[in-house]
């Protein structure tokens, strides 16, 4: 089969002849892929490494690279395995990509994010970059009739910030801010209106990005390279900071600025995958009662739930941050490399349907 798979470093293939997934086992499906998106992590994994196993296979699912990439995905189902019910031959689903031990004190407890072995399929197994991967039942959410396939994809990371939303324990009235205006950056902002903000600031660079910004819900959408800027913001929040901030640069300047830009007794919610260790001011966090929050991943049957719900009934509208769809063929030179170089990109979608680049996305 078709399928795009990272073997090292700066080294991700397209292979027109991977070997096809195995059968599914209990509790599982297999899914033809419909679209896939490609995750800021899996450019990080692409630059520089840290999350796909390169020397030792993961403990839970065996797997060390080479494998295929890809964990935020929508697809249809192609055979169901042992002792799975709720779901048909054909039937459009959105998928979760985490899986756990289901043994642990915290999957016992149902908070499957904190599962030590977690595994994110499409990181740590193979994912949603082929024709078709191998995903637990419980993963796939139905998509409903008037969802498309390619919106349905960018499930995964509105469930990122979902989940992070729910951490931050976030109240009406409130006033946010989102460091940040990538993929999970944008679902902050629309999610933050959602949940009750009464006023969201977008921390971004300017471009397209700011934009989309402003059509997720930002209130305010600020150009932290632009002078006046933290002027600016002490003027919105009448030089109180934020009730809460969420940080989404994925850098240890942008976590910096996120807790600079937190008020008294003020959550900050660190979402993005940090390239460093980060210095903490503990004198500012201990005398203004800050709170640090981490937030990793989500649940199939919550946060990622949601996500699809409010992707459905219109709360969140994927279109403005889907600005690609490519074929896997395609997906190195003008997915991962032009990511690299183009700040206009936000969510590249990759399908293994040729046709379906041609303007028919969902047949």
């Amino acid at each position: 089969m078709k399928a795009l798979v990272f073997h090292n470093i700066g080294d991700i293939r397209y292979e027109p002849d991977w070997p096809e997934p195995r059968p599914p086992g209990e509790g599982e499906v297999k899914i033809a892929a419909s679209w896939c998106g490609i995750c800021g992590t899996d450019l990080e994994d692409y630059e520089r490494g840290g999350v796909i196993p390169l020397d030792a296979p993961h403990p839970l699912s065996g797997r060390k690279a080479p494998l295929v990439l890809g964990h935020e995905y929508s697809g249809r189902v192609a055979e169901l395995g042992p002792g799975v019910n709720g779901l048909k031959d054909g039937q459009r689903v959105a998928v979760e990509c985490v899986k756990t031990c289901k043994q642990c004190y915290w999957c016992r407890r149902h908070q499957h994010a904190l599962c030590a072995n977690m595994v994110s399929v499409g990181q740590q197994d193979d994912g949603g970059m082929a024709e078709s991967f191998i995903i637990p039942a419980e993963n796939c959410i139905p998509i409903p009739d008037d969802l498309g396939e390619d919106a349905a994809a960018v499930a995964e990371p509105i469930a990122v910030m979902v989940r992070a939303v729910r951490k931050a324990r976030l109240q009406a009235g409130e006033t946010v801010a989102v460091v940040g205006a990538g993929p999970i950056g944008l679902a902050g902002v629309a999610m933050a209106k959602i949940a009750g903000a009464s006023q969201v600031i977008a921390v971004a660079h300017g471009g397209r990005r700011a934009e989309v910004a402003a059509l997720m819900g930002a209130t305010y959408v600020l150009d932290s390279r632009e002078p006046g800027w933290r002027e600016a913001y002490a003027d919105i929040t009448k030089g109180m900071n934020a009730h809460v901030v969420f940080d989404t640069g994925g850098n240890v300047k942008a976590m910096q600025l996120a807790l600079e830009l937190t008020g008294r007794a003020g959550r900050c919610v660190f979402v993005s995958v940090a390239d460093a260790d980060i210095p903490l001011p503990g004198l500012d966090i201990m005398l203004n009662e800050k709170e640090i929050i981490g937030s990793v991943a989500h649940t199939y049957d919550e946060e990622f739930l949601w996500a699809v719900q409010y992707l459905a009934d219109g709360r969140i509208d994927a279109a403005p941050l889907i600005t690609s769809r490519i074929h896997l063929s395609d997906a190195v030179e003008n997915g991962f490399k032009k990511l690299q170089k183009d700040r206009n990109e936000i969510k590249i979608l990759v399908t293994p349907h040729e046709d379906w680049v041609a303007g028919d996305r969902n047949p």
